[in-house]
C-alpha cells in the first residue's frame, strides 16, 4: 500500500455492530444466561484446601501482625530514648 492510500483511511469512522438490532428485547436475558455458563465454569475449592488456605492466612496475618507491633515498640522505645537525651 502506498501513502495515498493510507492518506484515504485516515479520519474516516468505521461503523461500528451494536445490539441495537434487536431492539434490546433479549439483552438482559442474554446477560443471565452468560453468567450461568460463567458459574458453571467455576472449579470450586474443597473443603480441605479452604481450610488449609484460610490456616494459612490467618497465621501469616498474625505473625506479621506481631512483626508490626514489635518494631512499633522498638521504634517507639527508641525515639523516647532519643528524645529523653537531647
Amino acid at each position: 500500500m502506498g501513502d495515498s492510500e493510507n492518506k484515504e483511511l485516515v479520519g474516516q469512522d468505521v461503523p461500528k455492530k451494536t445490539e441495537s438490532a434487536n431492539n434490546g428485547t433479549n439483552k438482559q436475558g442474554g446477560r443471565i444466561q452468560k453468567l450461568k455458563a460463567e458459574f458453571g465454569r467455576i472449579i470450586w475449592p474443597d473443603k480441605n484446601t479452604v481450610i488449609k488456605e484460610t490456616t494459612a492466612v490467618v497465621i501469616v496475618t498474625v505473625i506479621l501482625g506481631a512483626i508490626i507491633a514489635l518494631l512499633d515498640f522498638l521504634i517507639k522505645t527508641g525515639l523516647d530514648k532519643i528524645l529523653q537525651i537531647g
